[in-house]
């Protein structure tokens, strides 16, 4: 499973970088911006199969990276994580969704190793998204 980790904070990218690590995720990638994750993207669709997102960047913002993804057409994987309001937490998967994305969770900062267990689990044991 190929890992994209997008997050400003990193502190928050060494923390869960070493926790995918943790549960054998080997094809990790970090990306302290939105910029560069979605020139690989826009290069190679199947660059990553999932994607964390940090939904409070400063160059381009989680929900605006959701936007450009969907005009991509990824088919990978989203699991939200963010430090944000429980309510801005919730709704980013309901906009994702709306855009044909798939999404695999939200994750409050700083998540525990389970939760993120948890949420890899249901992206392994969900079908590809080929027909999104």
């Amino acid at each position: 499973m190929k890992i994209f980790v997008v997050d400003d904070d990193p502190f928050a990218l060494r923390l869960i970088q070493r926790q995918l690590e943790s549960l054998s995720q080997r094809d990790v990638q970090t990306f302290d911006g939105a910029r560069e994750p979605l020139a690989l993207l826009s290069a190679d669709p199947h660059a990553a199969d999932v994607i964390l997102l940090d939904l409070a960047m400063p160059d381009i913002d989680g929900l605006e990276f959701v936007q450009r993804l969907a005009r991509l057409q990824f088919k990978g994987t989203l699991v939200f994580i963010s430090g944000l309001d429980d309510r801005i937490l919730q709704m980013a998967p309901v906009l994702a969704s709306g855009l044909h994305l798939r999404v695999a969770g939200a994750l409050k900062k700083p998540s525990s190793p389970e939760e993120l267990r948890a949420v890899l689990d249901t992206v392994a044991s969900t079908p590809a998204a080929d027909g999104v």
